[in-house]
């Protein structure tokens, strides 16, 4: 989720935390969702005509110091004799210069499924090795603050543990032809226990939605690309909290300019308006590599104080052998992402994949 933060919604955090109890965990997101697929969705793994590597980096309110670094690296591989891709993706959300930090590493499987010549089915599975840490030397709670944010002397704050280990899973479907593509991802299928005191915590089952649909306004001709728009979305839904992302990408390869509103209109149950930001998006192609920036303009009440949010990304694929093409559908996703067909001697037609 996006998490909104200054130094007294942390000492509420902790409050909540060593104190008051049952607190629900919450993951981060991204803004350019389609520069970490691996991350989004399993069914997104082996989308590719070979292999692909992504790493992407973001950094959460630069002007609130230690408050949220996350990185996600991955690698996945499109096997097309068996109609099924295969990925490992790594993640590690730093909250607090190290206060708390949330890492998993994980093995995810798609498989893809031929329903028409213009439909395909992917459902997909990722499991994964989950650990989290705290270093409570580095955390403030609402007894450390004096009048006017002065410090306190006060009794450190104490956890029966600082780090622990889960097993967590996913599971997810998509379906995408040439022009559109829609899916779920339920994350934390396996609930555990994963507070640092004797108060249970665990991290909330959460529900993603996603899907878009890829508008070609103007046809490429003599060896010129297509100019088009995608619009697109992402829903989330994890315990109360819920958050909408509406954007749309205007590609003219080999630029990518992409807007986006991140956010609820209206009230969420405790009468608090969830307006969090405007995404500006840029990303250039380069061959098989797509370089991506995005910045996050805050329109909540932190506005002034936060910095926006930086996201930086590098997409790399390797194109599979010299073999046959196979006759794969196309999703409209990136083009570094999912470019090309794959080698196999199926029945899908090969065409070249692009989402925005």
């Amino acid at each position: 989720m996006v998490r909104h933060s200054n130094i007294f919604i942390v000492i509420v955090l902790f409050i909540c935390l060593f104190i008051e109890g049952n607190l629900k965990a919450q993951d981060a997101s991204f803004s350019q969702n389609y520069a970490s697929p691996l991350y989004l969705s399993p069914s997104f793994t082996g989308l590719t005509d070979g292999s692909r590597l992504s790493l992407h980096y973001r950094d959460q309110w630069p002007s609130i110091p230690g408050t949220y670094k996350t990185l996600s690296c991955a690698f996945d591989h499109y096997i097309a004799d068996y109609n099924s891709g295969v990925g490992l993706q790594f993640y590690r959300d730093d909250q607090g210069k190290g206060m708390l930090i949330n890492q998993n590493v994980g093995l995810l499987y798609a498989y893809e499924i031929y329903v028409s010549d213009k439909v395909m089915v992917r459902p997909g599975l990722q499991f994964k090795l989950a650990q989290s840490f705290i270093d409570p030397s580095k955390a403030v709670s609402g007894r450390e603050i004096g009048p006017g944010g002065t410090g306190v002397t006060s009794t450190p704050i104490t956890v029966e543990q600082d780090q622990f280990s889960k097993f967590d899973a996913a599971a997810s479907v998509m379906i995408y032809s040439n022009l559109y593509w829609g899916g779920i991802t339920v994350d934390h299928l396996v609930k555990s226990d994963v507070g640092f005191t004797d108060i249970e915590s665990n991290y909330d089952l959460k529900m993603t939605m996603f899907g878009g649909y890829k508008w070609v306004y103007k046809e490429g001709r003599r060896r010129m690309p297509d100019q088009s728009v995608t619009f697109a979305f992402n829903y989330r839904k994890q315990a109360d909290f819920s958050q909408l992302d509406l954007g749309a990408y205007w590609v003219y390869n080999p630029i990518e300019l992409g807007l986006w509103y991140r956010g609820l209109p209206g009230a969420n149950q405790e009468s608090l308006r969830n307006q969090d930001a405007i995404i500006a998006i840029m990303g250039i192609h380069l061959g098989q590599m797509r370089l991506g920036y995005s910045f996050d303009l805050t329109l909540s009440e932190l506005a002034g104080n936060t910095g926006g949010s930086h996201e930086f990304s590098i997409m790399y694929t390797i194109p599979s052998s010299n073999k046959p093409k196979i006759n794969r559908s196309a999703i409209p996703c990136s083009q570094p992402g999912y470019s090309g067909g794959g080698a196999s001697r199926s029945k899908y037609r090969s065409r070249s994949r692009r989402i925005f």
